[in-house]
């Protein structure tokens, strides 16, 4: 009787180890493209953001260049109208 239930025992641990050691490869080759993802998805994220910080930078030079040639156009007209009320 004890002998049954050692080999029971030894059949079940077997089976336990051909099961463990048939989808370990399956269970590692998930983890590894998880990783693949999350670098992806983390080089993704840094490329937006760094598309962002350059579009903001480009709005901001715009905005300076619109606000002084908005200053510019001022002046302009400014001396126009200094010159048509001034007598010669």
């Amino acid at each position: 009787m004890m002998n049954g239930f050692v080999i029971l025992l030894i059949l079940a641990g077997m089976f336990l180890f051909f099961y463990w050691y048939s989808y370990r490869t399956v269970a590692l080759e998930n983890k590894k493209r998880e990783a693949i993802w999350k670098r992806k998805h983390e080089m993704e994220e840094a490329f937006n953001k760094r598309m962002k910080e350059r579009a903001e930078l480009r709005r901001q030079k715009f905005e300076k260049f619109m606000n002084r040639s908005r200053e510019i156009q001022q002046e302009l007209m400014r001396l126009q109208n200094s010159k048509r009320i001034q007598p010669n």
